[in-house]
């Protein structure tokens, strides 16, 4: 039993130091279980201090505080924002609009199913949620700025 556990024990040890240390992208955000994880190969899109065009290129390579691009690399704390993409959409702040106009929709839609009229006040109702949802697709916006507790960071692992 002893010789069976050394033997795993050494090859454990041999396979964690065959594989290497990982690098990731980590857009650490104010509520600490709200990280998003970036790898070499993904694809982000963000803003540079000064400059208010995006600027969209895959992930070649992540050094100590600089993300390499095709053509290019960039130091993390020159990037003031990112723009939402899909490791970022499923975050409640971003899902607002979409359930609230599916909301108002469906329970416009289900009274009139059930009834078979349209009833003045599911339409007030279902037209306050249809602008809530509006309303969050123009305020809310499409990017996370980089500033306070949010911030990016390239973790080794």
């Amino acid at each position: 039993m002893r010789r069976l556990f050394v033997f795993c024990f050494f090859l454990f040890g041999l396979t964690t130091t065959s594989q290497g240390q990982k690098t990731l992208l980590m857009l650490e955000m104010k509520n600490k279980n709200k990280n998003a994880y970036y790898k070499i190969g993904d694809e982000i899109s963000f803003q540079v201090t000064g400059d208010k065009s995006k600027v969209t290129g895959e992930i070649i390579e992540l050094r100590d505080s600089i993300i390499v691009f095709k053509d290019y690399q960039i130091n993390i704390n020159k990037i003031s924002s990112i723009y939402i993409d899909d490791k970022t959409k499923w975050w409640l702040r971003y899902k607002v609009e979409q359930l609230f106009l599916l909301a108002g929709a469906g329970y416009l839609l289900a009274d009139i199913i059930n009834s078979g009229e349209v009833n003045s006040e599911t339409l007030l109702i279902s037209g306050a949620m249809i602008s809530v949802g509006v309303i969050a697709k123009l305020l809310i916006g499409n990017k996370i700025k980089m500033k306070g507790r949010t911030r990016l960071r390239i973790l080794k692992l």
